[in-house]
């Protein structure tokens, strides 16, 4: 599997400049991002428990944020939640990624052939993050909203977007693995982890599968840039009662590794 383009912002690793460095931005961040998928309004107090910042600090920020237009308190409620001014903020981001917009008609095709979810998912240190979704058509199907982000060790996309990296460091990141995420792993020993990044690194893609509620099944392939550095993860993902494992990689895998295949070269 080619090598990987660098995973972050090569500003970011390293040690923090102090003397650059400015702390209020950072913990104003932090309270943004204690909203998610399901946490869409939260009050003082919890944003204090998410955040640690004590409740005087936490209540400054948020009204701070509040007067700028960037949470929204619910009318007749004591909580709030993020407001679509931050929709600018990742409109802009989405739109100058010049390798999601390429393949954007391509996502599109590879989604009306096959009918299941399709997504352009990126790594974001130990996170991946989907950039762009296309929806099933089923009523009943995988939903990967854009801006989700999943740890990436037990995600397909994730393993495709490691893969390229030294067994070494792969095992180091296994050992450093919060007990949640190893346990997506069930009692499989280090080795047995690493031999889903190794196979990824062999086949040049990874299936996963999921058992909540209704059993799920997820392909992912690398989508490789001219200069052969993995940028991105081209993901489907469907219902195993559609699809079992076999059926994915027999019927389904082909059209995916078609469509990274052909946005490279389009």
């Amino acid at each position: 599997m080619p090598a990987a383009a660098p995973a972050s912002d090569p500003a970011r690793d390293g040690e923090v400049d102090e003397r650059l460095f400015v702390a209020s931005v950072e913990k104003a961040m932090r309270v943004l991002e204690s909203f998610d998928r399901d946490n869409q309004a939260l009050s003082i107090l919890e944003l204090n428990e998410r955040t640690g910042l004590g409740r005087s600090a936490t209540q400054r920020f948020v009204y701070t944020l509040h007067r700028l237009g960037y949470l929204q308190r619910l009318a007749g409620a004591k909580t709030y939640r993020l407001s679509a001014r931050l929709v600018g903020l990742a409109g802009a981001m989405l739109g100058g990624n010049a390798p999601l917009q390429h393949a954007w008609p391509h996502l599109v095709e590879l989604a009306r052939e096959t009918g299941e979810s399709v997504s352009w998912v990126e790594l974001d240190g130990d996170e991946i993050i989907v950039l762009g979704n296309i929806p099933s058509v089923h009523p009943v199907a995988v939903n990967l909203p854009v801006g989700s982000r999943y740890a990436a060790m037990p995600a397909s996309s994730g393993q495709v977007l490691l893969a390229h990296l030294p067994d070494a460091a792969l095992r180091a990141r296994i050992a450093a693995m919060p007990a949640g995420v190893r346990a997506r792993f069930g009692d499989r020993d280090d080795d047995e982890i690493l031999g889903f990044f190794t196979r990824a690194r062999a086949q040049g893609h990874s299936l996963t599968e999921k058992n909540l509620g209704q059993g799920s099944v997820s392909i992912s392939v690398p989508v490789i840039d001219g200069r052969g550095h993995t940028i991105a993860a081209l993901n489907l993902s469907t219902l195993s009662a559609r699809h079992d494992a076999d059926a994915v990689r027999s019927r389904l895998l082909p059209l995916v590794i078609q469509a990274a295949r052909d946005l490279v070269a389009a």
